[in-house]
Order: structure tokens, then sequence, then C-alpha cells
């Protein structure tokens, strides 16, 4: 496969490893480097009297190097990409592997092809104690929750009662209280919705109090769902609990004979990356070419255990997702990856204005109250500076400003490449605006 320096770096544990990266990327720095259709492979001499040996599985991106590195991909792994990404030209293609690869190439597809293992046989007494067992911590846990939603009900509404005014002047540990109770109550979701009283800024912004207010009636209508959670459906059920807290375990969803599966070529839109209370979380957005489904990987990691890049950025990858139950199912696994492919056979749907984005959110809302940030590509919309504003102006001039989390950078690239001409963008719909990811261009994605 063909991909660009803009796509390896986004695969870099971190910035020292990418630096180190790209001292590495010359390719005449590399001994030996060849590739084929499904691995590529190099030496590079190192520190000790043996060159390090590097590969990269290209179906489904994953990395080895012999150097002792505890990061994924490590310098020579960035290093050989990007030589490869820039100089393509001095890379030999052949078919003979050399044993090191072969061998690990080869395991890894045979893995791939038994990624769903089907469990052995366990005798009936067995599978009803271990029922029973996950029942019981259910139980308890459902007790922890309900206690901590108790707490939590007495407290918004005593912070209504008191005034939303007073917010300003509340202390970041008056949230935080109540956010750790949430935490020891195993609510985590609820945790993170009452942290976003204290991350407002409420200097110099003139929406907080629209913005706290939402807030406050989310937790409610979330309190309260969840309080009557067992008259509604199961796919509610699954759904409030995962808003307020529960895990849900990409294993179990793997071996569920019932779950959604979806094969298609997705198109990875892009990737956003953040940390929060020290996880980083990276978020991978998927649009499918031929059924125009949406699709989220999530990805976490800590600063002491990096995260796996499994999705390349701005690639088209040939895949069957796995959506874990919702009201709209949208979170999923890659079950099995097949590998990329370089041109679309179809274009994803588009939607011809911002009349149309805005009806298909508030389909999507009138369903599901919750949701925020919908994938979608957009016809014909034009970049446009107002009042030192950026905003996005389709061919009905009608406009929608563009999220704040975009950064400057982007910004400037997408002005280099569009100017004022109208193009077909890729984004995610969210509550503060539009957030850019990429282009179509005839049979082409480009990401930003």
């Amino acid at each position: 496969m063909n991909f660009s320096e803009q796509q390896v770096e986004t695969l870099a544990p971190d910035t020292a490893s990418l630096k180190a990266g790209k001292a590495l990327s010359n390719a005449n720095q590399w001994l030996i480097k060849q590739f084929n259709e499904r691995v590529l492979w190099g030496e590079i001499k190192g520190s000790g009297s043996k060159p390090y040996r590097t590969q990269i599985d290209l179906q489904n991106i994953a990395y080895k190097c012999s150097c002792p590195s505890f990061k994924f991909p490590c310098k020579h792994g960035i290093g050989l990409m990007l030589a490869f990404a820039k100089q393509p030209t001095l890379f030999s293609e052949t078919n003979s592997e050399p044993d090191w690869v072969k061998e690990w190439i080869d395991k890894r597809n045979l893995k791939a092809e038994k990624k769903v293992e089907v469990s052995p046989e366990t005798s009936l007494d067995t599978e009803e104690k271990a029922q029973k067992s996950k029942e019981k911590r259910q139980n308890e846990r459902l007790l922890q929750v309900e206690g901590g939603i108790v707490e939590l009900e007495l407290w918004l509404k005593d912070l209504v009662r008191t005034g939303l005014l007073a917010l300003p002047n509340k202390d970041a540990s008056f949230f935080e209280k109540i956010a750790a109770r949430m935490v020891d109550a195993k609510a985590t979701g609820l945790a993170g919705r009452v942290r976003a009283f204290r991350d407002l800024n409420y200097l110099g912004n003139d929406d907080w109090q629209k913005d706290s207010l939402r807030i406050a009636a989310e937790i409610f209508l979330l309190i309260e769902a969840f309080k009557n959670s067992s008259k509604l459906s199961l796919e509610w059920q699954q759904s409030l609990k995962s808003l307020v807290g529960w895990n849900q375990s990409p294993k179990e969803l793997l071996q569920n004979p019932n779950a959604e599966k979806v094969k298609d070529v997705w198109i990875a839109l892009g990737q956003e990356q953040q940390e929060s209370e020290g996880i980083i979380i990276q978020r991978n957005w998927l649009l499918g070419a031929k059924t125009n489904r949406s699709a989220l990987i999530l990805n976490f990691g800590t600063p002491y255990s990096p995260l796996d890049n499994i999705v390349l950025p701005g690639a088209l990858i040939e895949a069957e997702l796995v959506f874990f139950p919702s009201v709209l199912p949208h979170r999923a696994v890659i079950n099995l990856q097949k590998g990329f492919v370089q041109k679309l056979d179809k274009i994803p749907e588009m939607f011809n204005d911002w009349t149309d984005a805005f009806q298909f959110r508030a389909e999507q809302l009138s369903k599901y109250p919750f949701v925020n940030d919908i994938p979608m590509v957009i016809n014909n919309l034009r970049f446009v500076l107002d009042k030192k504003q950026h905003i996005l102006c389709d061919a009905t001039m009608h406009f929608h400003e563009i999220s704040h989390s975009w950064t400057e950078e982007k910004m400037l690239t997408l002005y280099a490449y569009a100017g004022n001409t109208s193009v077909n963008l890729a984004g995610i719909f969210r509550r503060d605006g539009f957030l850019p990811l990429g282009i179509f261009e005839g049979d082409n994605y480009l990401m930003l």
C-alpha cells in the first residue's frame, strides 16, 4: 500500500519517537529495504554489532523490531515507514521474504484468521456457577451505582436551587468531590459529566450559562432514564449503562454470535486524541463507502502504556466491523481486516447543504438525546472568514461555525488546499461546530 508522511506521523507514540524516526527516514541509511503487498522490512545499523531488523505489516498495521525499545512503533519503524513514504522508488519489491520476515507475517495472518476463538465446552454445572457469579457481581455494582445516583441527584437539585449564577465562584474542589464519589460508586460516566461543570470557561465566555444549563439538564435526564431503565428496551438499557460508566468488553462482543457485523470498505476519515484524568483516548472515525455506516473505533492508553495504533488515518480499509449494541449503534471493533484498497469504487452519500445536515442531526437526537458526534460528508462547502471567525458556507448561503477543537495549523492547510473554492468536506458534526477531517476529490479521499 502507499501511505503519506502525514499518515505515518499520526502513528508515532510520542513527539520524541517521531523526531528520532525522522532522523532515520533517509532511505540510504537502510542496509536492506524491501517490500511486497503484505509486508515492508528493512535492516539498519544500530549501537550493537548486528543491524536492527524492522518489519511492518501492511495489511493489518503492526510493527516489530529487534531493537530494545518498548514503544510501538519504535523510531526504526517510524523511520522505515517515512523513508518508504518519501522515497518508495529506492525500495525493491519482491515476493521472496527472508525467514525472519516470513515467520512473523505468517503467524500474524494465522492469528487474524483465528481471531474469534470458540470457547471449550464446559459442564452445565460450571456454566451455571459462572453465570451466578457474574449476576452477583452485576447486582453488587448496580447497588453501588444506584447509591451514587441518589447522592448526585441531591447535589444537582441543590446546585440548581441555589442558582447557576453562583457557579463561577465555585472552587474546583466543589465539583471534584462529587466526581470522586461517582468514581467510588463505579459511575465514571457521571463523574465525567460533573467535571464538565469544572472545565467550563467562565471568563470571557458569554455562553457559559447556556452550557451549564445544558450539562445540568443532561445529567438529570440521564439520572431519570437510568432510574426507569427496567421499563425500557434492552438497547436502551445497554446504552444507559455505557453512559453511566459500564465498560464494554471488545472480547465479549467478538464472541457474541448475535452481534451486528458489517462488511465494507471503510474510509478512515481521521483521528482525534486527548488525555483525560491520566487516560489517553484516541478516536478513529470511519465511514462505510457502500453502506454509508459511520463507526467509532476507540483506543486507550496511558503515559506508561502506549496506544496500539490499529487504524491508519486516511486509509481505505476492507474489513468487517462488529458494533456494540446501542440505540444508535456507532462504536465498533475491527473483527477481520482483509487489507487496504487504493481507490474507492463508490463514494459515500453526501448531504446537499446545512439544512439537510441539521435535519439529520435532529432525527438522531429525537432517537437518542445523548448523541453528540455525528460523522458526515457535506457537498460544496466554502471556508469564509467572518469577523475573525472561521465558518463553513454551503451553496445556499447557509453557514455553520467550525469546532473550537480544530487547530490553526489544519486551518492553514485547508486554506492552502481549497482557498475560496467549494469542496466536499467530511467531518464530525458536534455541539460546538463542525470538525473538518478531510476532502473527497473524485474517487480519492484527502485527509487534512
